[in-house]
């Protein structure tokens, strides 16, 4: 499935057919040494395991900055708290679509600092 993103046009294929075990985030492999720490705007972050599980999705899915993911609404239940740590530090920014969301340059960074 395409999306387009109301604000840039930019599409991106879907990832609601995500289902993966059901630790962490769907598709994503656990990450060795988490919780992790990434630097936001010069200060450090500490990421939890869920997390980083979550950006290792939208590296899973060579998401960059502004283009929009739709994660799989029967996941969203378990990562909604991760999802909002994320959203409320700016590393990600809530899509109209229900269940998408996109990266901020800061969350892109902090994704790539992870590797």
């Amino acid at each position: 499935m395409v999306q387009n993103r109301k604000s840039t046009g930019q599409k991106t294929k879907s990832s609601a057919s995500l289902a993966g075990s059901k630790k962490g985030a769907p598709g994503a492999a656990p990450i060795e040494g988490v919780p992790a720490t990434v630097s936001v705007a010069g200060s450090p972050l500490q990421l939890s395991a869920g997390e980083v599980n979550i950006l290792a999705v939208f590296r899973k899915y060579l998401m960059t900055p502004g283009r929009m993911l739709c994660l799989n609404n029967t996941d969203i239940g378990s990562m909604k708290r991760s999802l909002d740590r994320l959203t409320a530090a700016g590393l990600l920014i809530p899509e109209d679509f229900k269940g998408s969301y996109s990266l901020t340059r800061s969350g892109f960074n902090a994704m790539n600092e992870l590797n």
